[in-house]
């Protein structure tokens, strides 16, 4: 019974929207009919009452100035620009200047460095002939030579004093003191010196002791020492000291 009610009002209410809308239409077609049936009246267009009406305006359009366009910057394109000839070879030859100048700052900075003076201050005990070689331009050698000779090491005080010498030879620009260095090449660089034939004379005993296996007892050490200790003093600066008698223990 009640689907048949609900049924019913759903078909009536139907109906009465579907009446609503028809009459809608009717209503607008009625009025569009009404409208295109008017007549339509020509308007009369008075020119002067159009100038008045237009007098004072200003109807020119003004536009802004743009903006200014700002540059662009350049960039490197990996290309350096191109130079004369000319121009390359001044380039080339500022920069081979530059060069040697750089190279003779070093060249300088290494031959004026100080040395190391504290090697002199050290014992006999804790450094090794090896170790004075090394350092033969920075050692004070008299203290070892009359170390060696206390101990009547005579063998070790010959080789010291012939240290001295090249010690001494190299201070006075008469030979270039290396450790590597052959007694050989030392007598050819005093090949024009007025001390070649006394510093041969001594070189060769030096190698009879040291490399010839000659081993001094002290009158033979006593009467060869002079030999060295007048050659020293003879190219020593005056300031120089000989070894001195005995070393302080």
């Amino acid at each position: 019974m009640r689907y048949k009610i609900w049924v019913t009002l759903c078909l009536l209410l139907t109906t009465i929207a579907e009446n609503a809308i028809l009459a809608q239409e009717d209503i607008a077609r009625t009025q569009e009919q009404k409208y295109l049936a008017e007549p339509i009246e020509a308007q009369h267009f008075d020119e002067n009452t159009w100038n008045s009406s237009i007098e004072g305006l200003d109807y020119t359009i003004k536009r802004k100035a743009p903006p200014p366009v700002k540059a662009k910057k350049k960039r490197w394109n990996g290309e350096w620009p191109k130079l004369g000839q000319g121009i390359l070879v001044v380039l080339k030859v500022i920069a081979i200047l530059l060069l040697v100048f750089i190279l003779a700052l070093i060249i300088r900075h290494y031959f004026n460095a100080p040395r190391n003076i504290a090697v002199s201050k050290i014992a006999l005990e804790d450094m090794s002939i090896e170790d004075i070689e090394a350092h033969l331009e920075e050692t004070e050698l008299n203290p070892f030579i009359r170390k060696a000779i206390d101990q009547n090491d005579y063998t070790l005080a010959i080789r010291l004093y012939y240290l001295e010498m090249l010690k001494q030879l190299s201070n006075q620009k008469v030979i270039h003191w290396r450790k590597n260095k052959t007694n050989r090449q030392y007598l050819q660089e005093m090949a024009h010196s007025p001390l070649l034939g006394d510093f041969r004379i001594l070189t060769l005993i030096f190698e009879r002791v040291r490399y010839g296996g000659m081993e001094l007892n002290k009158p033979e050490f006593e009467e060869i020492e002079p030999n060295f200790t007048s050659f020293l003093e003879g190219i020593a600066p005056a300031d120089y000291t000989p070894p001195p008698a005995k070393i302080p223990v």
